[in-house]
């Protein structure tokens, strides 16, 4: 979303569309940052800022 600035359900529909392009259809397949920039042509530079850090816990 941020990335994009757009909202939820479009990013939510960019992720899924991905992961129909990369053949990850399986909820626990992962989009990587490498792949977001192949798909979306952002250089992989710009998209660091979006990292988070190694050791971020999400929110349960």
């Amino acid at each position: 979303m941020s990335i994009e600035e757009c909202s939820l359900r479009t990013a939510s529909q960019k992720m899924s569309d991905m992961r129909v392009f990369f053949k990850k259809t399986e909820k626990r397949c992962k989009i990587t940052f490498k792949e977001y920039a192949t798909y979306t042509g952002i250089p992989l530079e710009e998209l660091e800022p979006f990292r988070l850090p190694p050791n971020y816990k999400f929110a349960s």
